[in-house]
């Protein structure tokens, strides 16, 4: 049985003033994750759209944009990234969980409701994850699906968006990208992180990819 962590209370959950403050140094780069992991998804694989359906569209972004916050937050001052199966944590200082999510155009995130992803939207923190409030960047598609219009840190408490804040920066021009011919296409294989043991691991501790 998982049980929250006693420490962490609501009341030391962070004002949206407060998480900007924190935030602020890494706006830039969860935008180019976020961008790079869209862009890459448009050249890389739109092609075979017509054989991947939106849960493989999101797992495939996910991939992407998890390579790039891999290499992008490790060995930053006051960042410390740890991988939980199927998932990866940024925590910046004691005070910010964050992880990446497809959004929904409420703000919230888009995903199954597995026990960790209850507990998280709850505020509760799981054994071996650092106290802090929870958030997620994420990013909301256009209705058609075919560019991002929104990338925001978030933090939900249940079904309730407490607060926001917009992602903007210098990449942004890199989401919107004109469809991609299907003729002509080389092959190119994802960057699935395959899962290890069951047990949360230092990012450190997994080789850098290219």
């Amino acid at each position: 049985m998982l049980i929250a962590n006693p420490t962490f209370a609501s009341p030391s959950r962070l004002s949206r003033e407060g998480a900007l403050n924190l935030l602020e140094p890494y706006i830039e780069i969860l935008n180019q994750c976020i961008d790079g992991g869209w862009s890459a998804w448009k050249k890389d694989y739109a092609h075979k759209s017509h054989i991947l359906d939106a849960r493989s569209r999101a797992a495939i972004v996910y991939a992407e944009i998890f390579h790039r916050a891999l290499q992008s937050f490790q060995g930053l001052p006051g960042v410390k990234v740890l991988l939980r199966p199927g998932s990866l944590m940024v925590y910046i200082g004691d005070e910010i969980t964050l992880r990446f999510k497809k959004m929904k155009r409420s703000g919230r995130c888009s995903n199954i409701r597995t026990v960790i992803q209850r507990r998280f939207l709850a505020q509760l923190q799981l054994p071996g994850m650092l106290d802090g409030t929870l958030v997620h960047a994420g990013y909301e598609l256009d209705n058609l699906q075919q560019n991002v219009i929104r990338k925001a840190v978030v933090c939900q408490l249940g079904k309730e968006v407490l607060w926001d804040i917009e992602i903007t920066g210098a990449s942004a021009e890199l989401v919107s990208m004109p469809p991609v011919e299907p003729a002509g296409q080389p092959t190119v294989q994802p960057r699935f992180v395959a899962k290890g043991s069951q047990t949360e691991q230092p990012a450190a501790s997994i080789e850098k990819r290219g």
